[in-house]
């Protein structure tokens, strides 16, 4: 089986050339003997590669023989001890050189490379242009073997991060999560500088500025999280319901009347003691059914509905002119005609007019004021008393217009 000894000056945790390392030598180290030499490593990636291959730290004071020397990059010293019985040495070229010079790299071949690898068609146009002398070959980045994937839990809120509203909770819950193992992403759109909060350093979380265009984050999820101490009706929970995103929330009184447990959504206690993050991740409520329980209809028909009065009528006869200071408790007017009103909002009263009030304690303030007569009348009359009303303001036109006449 051939050698080969694959070169990196600075092994990273991620990055193009790091990942071409670990899957070249995951892929090709069961057709190879294969060495990873390296100056620098990541711990973390260095693990990785050891489940494949055998690694080692380069010495430059120790002579390391193969038959096939690969550099996997340009950056950084070259291993000068290293010996290819075949004298084969194969730089990997993996950048458009000539944008690399607007970061400060300057490539510098090592003086026993024979050929390069360029792992795009551009990429060695560029490098024929700038080196027409040199030997290249494309060979595309090698991929390693699709995984098995789940979908990652994703997650929504909108909300003040206020003590009540349960952002302890929401830390404690993206918490589990992560004990769990579960991979998550928390959008939470709000304010962290409107209560002095400090985002969780978890980088599962994405904060982003209030916005009154989020729709298709909610849709997109697959909760809706409200984990406050107290809601009156909560809109973010109904309007997730209403785009068909079920909700994790708190046992709040009201929740109850919008959230069924386990059909669209799951109520934990306010300690989170039944969180059960297996079903919540495995178990998704999904098709649910959502009606919307107030439309405009219902807005109208309370607008339109009548007053309800007390059983007592008072009729108001103004002796003089004066401002009634509450006109909204005159319930007919002078044959039902409209009140008028002062820049303050007062009801105009002339002398003579009529109407009727249904406040058995403004009435008293009325008579009291020497103002008006005020007569109270029982709720049998109280019909008669509106006709009268309606009567006398005919009377008293008819007087108007007979005088006006008698004068011309």
């Amino acid at each position: 089986m051939q050698k080969i000894i694959l070169y990196h000056n600075n092994l990273l945790k991620f990055g193009g050339v790091d990942t071409f390392v670990y899957n070249f030598i995951k892929k090709m180290s069961k057709h190879y003997d294969i060495l990873f030499l390296y100056t620098i490593a990541d711990t973390e990636n260095l693990k990785r590669i050891k489940q494949f291959t055998k690694t080692e730290k380069y010495n430059k004071d120790k002579k390391y023989i193969c038959d096939v020397c690969i550099c996997a990059s340009a950056w950084g010293q070259y291993p000068e001890t290293v010996i290819a019985k075949s004298g084969r040495y194969i730089q990997m070229v993996h950048a458009d050189y000539i944008r690399a010079k607007e970061v400060n790299f300057t490539y510098h071949k090592w003086f026993k490379t024979t050929e390069h690898i360029g792992v795009s068609e551009h990429v060695c146009k560029i490098f024929k242009e700038l080196y027409p002398n040199e030997k290249i070959t494309r060979i595309y980045n090698i991929l390693d073997e699709t995984q098995e994937t789940k979908p990652i839990l994703k997650l929504i809120s909108a909300t003040r991060v206020s003590k009540e509203k349960g952002y302890d909770r929401m830390l404690k819950l993206a918490l589990k999560l992560k004990k769990a193992n579960i991979k998550f992403r928390w959008t939470i759109f709000t304010d962290l500088d409107l209560y002095n909060q400090k985002p969780f350093d978890l980088e599962e979380v994405v904060y982003m500025k209030p916005s009154y265009d989020f729709w298709d984050y909610i849709k997109e999820a697959d909760y809706g999280v409200q984990l406050s101490d107290t809601e009156g009706y909560s809109y973010f929970i109904n309007e997730c319901l209403q785009y068909g995103t079920p909700v994790i929330t708190t046992n709040f009184p009201s929740v109850y009347e919008s959230v069924e447990d386990r059909v669209n959504g799951y109520i934990l206690d306010m300690n989170l003691k039944n969180l059960d993050i297996e079903k919540i991740v495995n178990n998704i409520p999904k098709e649910f059914e959502y009606k919307e329980k107030c439309t405009e209809k219902d807005w109208i028909k309370l607008l339109n509905k009548k007053k309800e009065r007390n059983k007592n009528m008072f009729r108001i006869t103004a002796k003089q002119d004066y401002t009634d200071k509450r006109p909204e408790l005159i319930e007919e007017y002078n044959e039902g005609k409209e009140v008028k009103y002062n820049g303050e909002g007062n009801a105009i009263i002339k002398q003579n007019d009529i109407y009727l009030i249904n406040d058995s304690a403004r009435a008293k303030e009325i008579e009291e004021s020497g103002l008006a007569e005020v007569k109270e009348m029982k709720e049998e009359v109280i019909e008669t008393a509106k006709k009268e009303v309606k009567a006398e303001t005919t009377v008293k036109k008819t007087t108007r217009r007979t005088r006006k006449k008698k004068e011309e």
